[in-house]
């Protein structure tokens, strides 16, 4: 399931990315946060490299609002080019797969797995906006 996770007490292990609305002050795992499996962050993951050029997965990103912004212009493009059925082949030239089967399976069920990435990335970029307004920087804790 292509999804945002709100409910820390679901994750199961510890393979998840965090998006903390705030600056990282040394503890993760926060319930202000949102979780996403490394798979379904992976899908959005070239719009926060497009736009945030110092990104490290590995790492602590404590990104701007100001950024956020532009990131949310490449999320909305991310969807109207899903939302105009492209052809499945192209899908790489606009969507992460952060495995080397990711693709593959995302085309098996691209009905399926299109319509729920769309409703995914509107959900964030609402959880952005909504964030935007009580916060300065919006972090994104990697593995």
């Amino acid at each position: 399931m292509i999804e945002i996770i709100y409910d820390i007490h679901s994750l199961e292990g510890s393979c998840y990315i965090e998006v903390l609305p705030d600056q990282y002050k040394g503890e993760c795992w926060n319930t202000s946060s949102i979780f996403l499996t490394e798979e379904n962050f992976g899908y959005i993951l070239p719009a926060l490299e497009k736009c945030y050029k110092k990104f490290d997965y590995f790492s602590f990103n404590e990104i701007e609002i100001d950024t956020w912004s532009l990131i949310n212009i490449e999320l909305k493009s991310m969807k109207q080019f899903l939302d105009s059925n492209p052809n499945p082949s192209s899908l790489k030239d606009v969507i992460g797969f952060p495995y080397n089967y990711s693709e593959r399976e995302f085309r098996e069920n691209y009905d399926t797995n299109s319509k729920q990435l769309i409703s995914m990335i509107t959900e964030f970029q609402s959880w952005i906006e909504q964030k935007s307004s009580s916060t300065k920087f919006i972090s994104v804790l990697g593995i």
